[in-house]
C-alpha cells in the first residue's frame, strides 16, 4: 500500500514538472537524497521505495509521457492485487514455520548525509543514461541499477551488483529456454505453463539455493520481462543481449562510481560488531541471512 501510494505521487510530481526537463531533475534530486539519506539513517526500507518510484516514473515521464498514466494504473493495479491475494495464499497455505520475522533494522555506520549525496548525484547521472538507452518496456531493468546504491560500503555494493549481474544473467538463459520451448507449440496456454513453471522453480531455489534469495527473486522480475518484450520484436535474441548487457553496464558502472566518491570523500566506517545489511556478506559472516 505504501508502494502504491509513492508511485502516485511521483506520477503527479513527474506529470506537473516534466515540461521543463530541468526542474524535474532537480525535484527528482531531492527525492534521491531524502530517500537514501532516510535509509541510511534509519535502516527502513521506506527510503527504498521512494528511489524506486522516483526513478522509474521520471524515466517514464521524459521517455513518453503518454505512457506515465499507464505505468502508474498498472503499478496500483499490481499493488491492490498483491494485498489480497498474498494474505489469502497465506491463509489457504499457510506457512509451515513458526519463527516469526522480526524487523530490527539499523542504521548505515556514520557518513548519513555525504553518502546520501553522493549516491544521489551518481542516481541522477545514471537517470540521464538511462533515459537515453532504455526502452520504456525494460524499465523494470532499470530496478537493477539503483539496489547497488543502497548500500554503505563498497563491499556491499559491489555484492549487491554482483547478485543483480548474476539474476540478470541467470533470467537472461531460463528466458532463452522459455522461448525455446513455446516456439515448438506457439499457444498462450503453453506460454503460461512455461511460466507458471519458471516461478516455481525460482520459488524453490529461493529456499534452498546457494545464493542469496533476492538473486531468484529478481531472476524471475527478468526472466518475466524479457519475454514479454521478447514476443513483441522481431529479433528476440538480439534484443534479449543488448537489455542484458545494458543492466550490467548500467549496475557495475553506478557501483563503481559510487565507490571512487566514497573513497575519494569520505572516511572508512563500519559496525564494531561486523553487521552488514547485505545478505551475501551476512552468509560469509554468520552462515545465514539476515543475522541481526
Amino acid at each position: 500500500m505504501a508502494f502504491a501510494v509513492v508511485v502516485w505521487l511521483m506520477a503527479g510530481i513527474v506529470a506537473i514538472t516534466r515540461h521543463v526537463p530541468a526542474a524535474m531533475l532537480l525535484v527528482m534530486f531531492m527525492f534521491y537524497f531524502v530517500g537514501f539519506y532516510f535509509t541510511r539513517r534509519t535502516g527502513s526500507a521506506f527510503g527504498m521505495l521512494l528511489l524506486i518510484a522516483a526513478s522509474l516514473m521520471s524515466i517514464v515521464g521524459m521517455k513518453n509521457p503518454v505512457m506515465l498514466n499507464i505505468f502508474r494504473d498498472g503499478f496500483l493495479l499490481g499493488c491492490g492485487v498483491a494485498a489480497v491475494t498474498i494474505p489469502t495464499l497465506y491463509l489457504l497455505v499457510p506457512a509451515k514455520t513458526k519463527e516469526k520475522h522480526v524487523d530490527a533494522p539499523r542504521a548505515a555506520a556514520g557518513h548519513h548525509g555525504g553518502g546520501a549525496l553522493i549516491r544521489a548525484v551518481v542516481l541522477t547521472g545514471l537517470c540521464f543514461w538511462l533515459y537515453a538507452v532504455l526502452p520504456v518496456s525494460d524499465m523494470i531493468l532499470a530496478i537493477a541499477a539503483v539496489f547497488p546504491l543502497i548500500f554503505p560500503t563498497q563491499d556491499e555494493a559491489f555484492a549487491e551488483a554482483a547478485e543483480r549481474s548474476w539474476a540478470t544473467l541467470i533470467g537472461g538463459i531460463v528466458a532463452l529456454v522459455v522461448l525455446a520451448l513455446y516456439g515448438f507449440s506457439a499457444h498462450f496456454e503453453v506460454l503460461l505453463v512455461l511460466m507458471f513453471t519458471v516461478g516455481w522453480g525460482f520459488g524453490v531455489a529461493m529456499m534452498r539455493g546457494r545464493m542469496s534469495a533476492s538473486v531468484y527473486q529478481f531472476g524471475l522480475s527478468v526472466a518475466a520481462v524479457l519475454v514479454a518484450t521478447a514476443l513483441t520484436t522481431s529479433n528476440p535474441e538480439v534484443a534479449m543481449v543488448q537489455r542484458v548487457f545494458l543492466t550490467l553496464i548500467g549496475t557495475l558502472g553506478a557501483s563503481i562510481a559510487v565507490a571512487v566518491l566514497d573513497w575519494l570523500l569520505l572516511a572508512p566506517a563500519s559496525h564494531e560488531d561486523g553487521y552488514s545489511p547485505h545478505p551475501a556478506i551476512q552468509r560469509k559472516k554468520f552462515n545465514r541471512e539476515y543475522d541481526i
